[in-house]
C-alpha cells in the first residue's frame, strides 16, 4: 500500500513540475513597401486629414506596426514599419491597410511621398489645404 501511495506521489509531483513556458518569440520590425494610397485632393486647415494606405507584408504574421515619418516644411517623407509576430505564419504576401493622419496647420499645397519598392521609389499624394 505505501509503495503504491509513493508511485502515485511521484507520478503527481512528476506531471506538475512539467510546465509548458510560452515560447513566443519577441515582435520584429521591417519597413514594409506601400502599393497604394488613397488620399483626399482637398482640405481645410486645422482639420485632421486621413490617408488610407496599404501595404504588403512578407507572410501572414504580418500587420501595422508603425509610420516612420519625417517632415521638412510642406513635404512628408512616410515609411510604414510592419510588426511580425509568432513563429506559425502562411507564405503569402498579404496586403493590409493603415490610417495615417496628419492636422495640416496652415494653407499651401502639402506633399506626402510613401516609400514603396525600391522599383517604384515612392508613391506621393499631394494635398491642396485650404484656409479655414
Amino acid at each position: 500500500m505505501i509503495r503504491l501511495l509513493c508511485l502515485l506521489a511521484l507520478i503527481v509531483l512528476s506531471a506538475m513540475s512539467c510546465s509548458k513556458e510560452d515560447s513566443e518569440l519577441p515582435a520584429q520590425e521591417r519597413p514594409a513597401p506601400t502599393v497604394r494610397v488613397e488620399a483626399p485632393t482637398t482640405a481645410q486647415a486645422g482639420e485632421t486629414v486621413t490617408v488610407d494606405v496599404y501595404f504588403q507584408v512578407n507572410g501572414g504574421c504580418g500587420e501595422f506596426g508603425s509610420f516612420d515619418v519625417s517632415t521638412s516644411g510642406k513635404e512628408t517623407v512616410i515609411r510604414v514599419v510592419a510588426k511580425y509576430k509568432g513563429n506559425m505564419c502562411t507564405d503569402d504576401l498579404p496586403i493590409r491597410k493603415a490610417t495615417y493622419t496628419f492636422r495640416p496647420t496652415e494653407a499651401g499645397t502639402y506633399t506626402l511621398k510613401f516609400r514603396s519598392t525600391p522599383q517604384v521609389g515612392f508613391i506621393t499624394a499631394v494635398i491642396e489645404v485650404e484656409a479655414s
